[in-house]
Order: C-alpha cells, then structure tokens, then sequence
C-alpha cells in the first residue's frame, strides 16, 4: 500500500528503511521522502516507526523515537 502518494513511498519501502536503521519519520523524509510534500502521510508514517520500535514502555532500542 501507498503511505506517501506526493513521493510514491509504500509500507514495504518504510519497512526496508526502518530495518536499515532509519529511527525518525524525519529521517524517512530525508531518505524516502516521506511527508515532504502535503505531509498527509506523517501521522502513518509516525505510527509505522512506533509499531517498529515497539513503542516504546520498554524498547531494547533508544532512539528519538521512544523519546
């Protein structure tokens, strides 16, 4: 599925970022281009990166996004 239509993003390119190591929907829009157009697509975007964390009572990682 489309999570960012302005840039052509699907889950399964936010995914591969996530599991490369990207830990913000600000990095996702540096590298993929997520919510750099309308920005529609951060609240999901947001969601994605917390679901991939484990969001985040207790995350094994610490990054920005469990801040």
């Amino acid at each position: 599925m489309y999570v960012c239509i302005c840039a052509a993003v699907t889950e399964r390119d936010i995914h591969a970022a996530l599991a490369a190591g990207v830990e913000t929907v600000d990095q996702l829009t540096m590298h993929l281009g997520v919510g750099a157009g309308c920005g529609c697509c951060r609240e999901t975007a947001q969601r994605m990166v917390n679901e991939a964390c484990g969001r985040c009572r207790e995350c094994p990682r610490s990054h920005a996004a469990c801040a």
